[in-house]
């Protein structure tokens, strides 16, 4: 029987299967720094300024930005996963970074005033928001008018064989809701519509460019093991029966043996990286 799909229902799947890979997810957060420092250079911030991380997780790229925005500037991370602030707020504070603070809070639902940043930025956040439209809203009434917006999502599955690796067999075994909606890693990727959704939510000047980087891992084993313990995808792995378990298992191996050679597995990936201003 077809489930019904609830904004609800996918706010706290997301929220809690985050938590569980808070700790695991440091890790790969690191292997995916090539696609953070694009968004990073693209919304090239400067001494003074407030800064809005948006879906930060473990605190980055907002750790990253605070060294541009100096004491006297001010940036602030916020996420759904309580587990995710916590590393955040331990890592700003192991660094002794007073002009970084990070905050439990649902991007659609900002608690702050209009105006009160002169640039947002995003990295791999739209395409689990819930309700990325309403994001985009909420993130165009806190900018300030003249202020930017840079987020990075991933590209259509195809690009991104990264994920789609495991992703293709797991969706082969998914079964959709009552509409036909099926979640993927992938929303808002495809040519033109992270632009479109920034711009239906008021901001302007948009535009995209693709960015490609390949993620190594030393075997399929050790890529199985990253992307199940820092990822939710082990989470919705694990709820499958066995069988279907191992057969997914199994087809992402034979998957994963077009990228490996000598030394590893070396997957690509490709994000889209999109640009406005307020």
């Amino acid at each position: 029987m077809p489930w019904k799909y609830s904004d609800e229902y996918y706010r706290e799947y997301t929220r809690s299967t985050w938590n569980e890979s808070a700790d695991a997810y440091v890790g790969l957060m690191q292997r995916l720094e090539p696609f953070r420092a694009e968004v990073v250079r693209s919304v090239s911030v400067q001494p003074g300024e407030r800064v809005l991380d948006l879906g930060t997780g473990p605190g980055e790229p907002a750790l990253t930005m605070a060294r541009s925005t100096g004491p006297t500037g001010r940036v602030t991370g916020v996420d759904l996963s309580e587990k995710m602030v916590a590393i955040a707020q331990e890592v700003a504070r192991a660094r002794r970074l007073e002009h970084v603070d990070f905050r439990v809070m649902d991007c659609s639902e900002l608690t702050f005033p209009d105006a009160s940043f002169d640039a947002a930025v995003s990295c791999f956040g739209f395409q689990i928001f819930t309700d990325p439209e309403k994001v985009a809203r909420a993130a165009f009434r806190v900018v300030r008018p003249g202020g930017r917006v840079a987020v990075c999502v991933w590209g259509p599955g195809e690009r991104v064989p990264f994920l789609h690796a495991m992703v293709g067999p797991m969706l082969a075994y998914a079964e959709p809701d009552e509409t036909g909606y099926l979640p993927t890693p992938y929303e808002t990727g495809g040519p033109g519509e992270m632009v479109a959704l920034l711009e239906g939510a008021g901001f302007s000047g948009g535009a995209e460019r693709r960015v490609e980087a390949t993620l190594r891992f030393d075997s399929a084993e050790q890529y199985l093991d990253v992307l199940r313990k820092a990822t939710p995808l082990g989470h919705s792995l694990a709820e499958e029966d066995p069988p279907v378990q191992e057969e997914v298992l199994r087809r992402t191996r034979e998957n994963l043996r077009r990228w490996t050679g000598p030394e590893g597995v070396a997957l690509p990936a490709e994000c889209v990286v999109v640009t406005a201003r307020r």
